[in-house]
């Protein structure tokens, strides 16, 4: 080991290998979605509010009899999002998605890749890799195929209203492939939603309707 003279030459190149993998988060699913909104417009259909009014007692027949501040907040909380989920739902998305379009095309090519590779697992020999190995670009290539052929028919989509002059649509075909869109807070409306309150005495009068 060098001593305290040859301290300039006490260095050591070290050269190492890593080997990074990334990956994609997992594709989330409609129900590991979180922070869902629910659909409120569908309570201006009176059979629907109606629903969920008889939902929410149901669920708020026990009363709180705990002081705390946080078990009043929740209780009625809990029941109104069960009595939501029960009655309105979530709103669905609006922008299209080819892969969930043929998910049932794609989980057959998943499948067949999936059995290849189990039979390889179980024995091992050639034959099985190189089957194993066909099934995987199989899947590969109808993948992209599906996925070609989806985006090919809906540019033709989007082309044919273009070349009909046709902008409603093809902002709308486009608006959907490109989604989602944007959402904003609307503004307090009247009992039958279809006027929009502005006033500060009409808001106070409305809010005292609820609450």
């Amino acid at each position: 080991m060098p001593g305290a003279d040859n301290f300039r030459t006490d260095h050591r190149l070290l050269i190492s290998q890593l080997n990074f993998k990334t990956q994609r988060p997992p594709r989330q699913t409609p129900d590991s979605i979180l922070h869902r909104r629910f659909d409120c417009d569908k309570l201006r259909n009176p059979q629907l509010a109606q629903n969920f009014r008889e939902a929410c007692e149901r669920y708020l027949v026990d009363p709180v009899d705990q002081a705390s501040v946080e078990d009043h907040w929740t209780t009625p909380s809990d029941a109104m999002t069960r009595a939501a989920e029960e009655t309105i739902g979530f709103v669905s998305k609006k922008n299209q998605d080819w892969f969930d379009e043929n998910d049932e095309t794609i989980s057959l090519l998943i499948e067949a890749k999936h059995q290849t590779r189990l039979i390889l697992e179980n024995q091992p020999t050639a034959e099985n890799k190189r089957t194993h190995k066909q099934a995987v670009a199989d899947c590969q290539r109808g993948i992209r195929e599906v996925q070609n052929t989806w985006w090919q028919r809906k540019a033709a989509e989007i082309q044919n209203y273009a070349d009909q002059r046709d902008l409603r649509r093809f902002y709308a075909a486009t608006k959907e492939v490109f989604g989602p869109t944007r959402s904003s807070v609307g503004g307090l409306k009247d009992v039958d939603g279809a006027t929009t309150i502005t006033d500060s005495e009409g808001i106070l009068s409305r809010l005292g309707v609820s609450f």
